[in-house]
């Protein structure tokens, strides 16, 4: 196990005990934590570790490596939540970690994944500065490629390096947690779900579309495929559901000409591109749910374990969540009472036409939304934080 040595040891040497104990860590006046997060392509869940320590007036400095796009590159803002952003040559990764983390004076990493091979340069590059492993997705759960062309071999190696060479790892649900642990054995494991910033909540919501036209309209954010098969190819989910005479409004996250052909040629699917994300939280409150239900043809195992962004976001924005019976979203939504699983289109027209049940789960929902917030429980990593430069 990897310890941190001289000042920050002595500082932090009774934290273990105090972890043992339950007690929540707590930074010592006057001390500034340097953290450098990698991630590949910095995501929303980047910016909502940033905006959460803020909101706590957290002493971090965040640092962000990356080989892609910024933040605000990618979404059209967030880099001011950070001190810089370093971008990273593939060609020369540890290195380039290596510089970031000596002219930064970064006491923390942590590393994002999918894929997972920033996290094992930065395990390469250093023996005295901890390394943290963020599992948001398992490579080797899935049966179609993290992105087309991916040496998948090169990167289930990569996942077992990460998993098992890592000072501490966090993971977005429970059920991650247990495969990481049955497969790369166990480590200092936090689970943290992929929660929504208080500060990104719409500040107003909009008339409903259903009290104009009394239809039912289900909202659509995030990823999009047309890899037949891909977890995120929801052309025929999405045609089904507008076979029942219910709207589907979709917001993605890039941009996807099929999903855009698709809405032409029906009436009930309406594409609407992309938005930024501080915009799409007041746009999603004008429909009646959240579409978290997904393609489980090639990767259910991995849907089995995932509870995406998405989730948390529509709840966020008061909007129940309809789900398949993926497992780990079927848990959380069975558990806090905040949407409707089903095992097909039928049942989940039956359940809607409920409307008791509609409207109690609405009310859970306003009720519930704010426990569902990064602000909530974004002690759990600076404990984390906290403990790994104890050791």
């Amino acid at each position: 196990m990897r310890r941190s040595e001289g000042y920050y040891e002595r500082v932090y040497a009774s934290y273990e005990k105090r972890w043992l104990l339950g007690f929540r860590c707590e930074v010592p006046e006057g001390i500034t934590m340097n953290v450098l997060f990698l991630r590949p392509q910095p995501a929303i869940r980047s910016l909502k570790f940033a905006l959460g320590f803020r909101s706590i007036d957290a002493d971090l400095r965040l640092y962000h490596g990356y080989t892609s796009k910024t933040v605000t590159e990618f979404y059209g803002y967030g880099d001011e939540y950070f001190e810089g952003f370093i971008k990273l040559d593939l060609n020369n990764l540890e290195d380039d970690i290596q510089e970031a983390v000596f002219r930064n004076h970064i006491d923390v990493i942590h590393s994002q994944n999918a894929p997972d091979f920033l996290t094992v340069s930065a395990i390469k590059a250093f023996d005295d500065v901890p390394v943290i492993h963020d599992n948001q997705d398992a490579i080797s759960l899935r049966k179609t490629p993290y992105y087309l062309g991916a040496d998948v071999v090169q990167q289930l190696v990569d996942e077992r390096t990460a998993n098992t060479g890592c000072d501490a790892r966090i993971h977005v649900t429970a059920e991650m947690k247990t495969y990481i642990r049955e497969k790369y054995g166990s480590k200092k494991d936090v689970v943290f779900c992929n929660y929504v910033s208080e500060s990104m909540m719409p500040p107003v919501f909009k008339d409903k579309l259903s009290d104009k036209d009394g239809q039912v309209h289900i909202v659509y954010e995030g990823t999009l495929a047309s890899l037949a098969g891909d977890h995120y190819d929801l052309r025929k989910i999405f045609q089904a559901i507008a076979r029942y005479g219910i709207h589907v409004h979709i917001y993605d996250s890039h941009s996807n000409e099929d999903y855009q052909k698709l809405a032409e040629d029906n009436s009930f699917l309406h594409y609407h591109g992309h938005l930024d994300p501080r915009t799409l939280s007041e746009e999603m409150t004008q429909y009646d749910f959240g579409w978290s239900g997904f393609n489980v043809t090639k990767n259910k195992a991995h849907i089995n374990v995932a509870l995406p962004n998405k989730t948390f976001e529509y709840l966020a924005c008061g909007l129940p969540v309809l789900s398949y019976p993926h497992e780990a979203q079927k848990k959380f939504i069975q558990k806090h009472g905040v949407g409707l699983v089903f095992n097909d289109l039928h049942e989940m027209q039956e359940k809607l036409a409920n409307t008791n049940l509609v409207q109690k789960i609405r009310e859970t929902v306003t009720r519930k939304r704010f426990c569902f917030t990064v602000e909530r429980n974004i002690h759990k990593i600076m404990d984390l934080y906290h403990y790994v430069t104890a050791h």
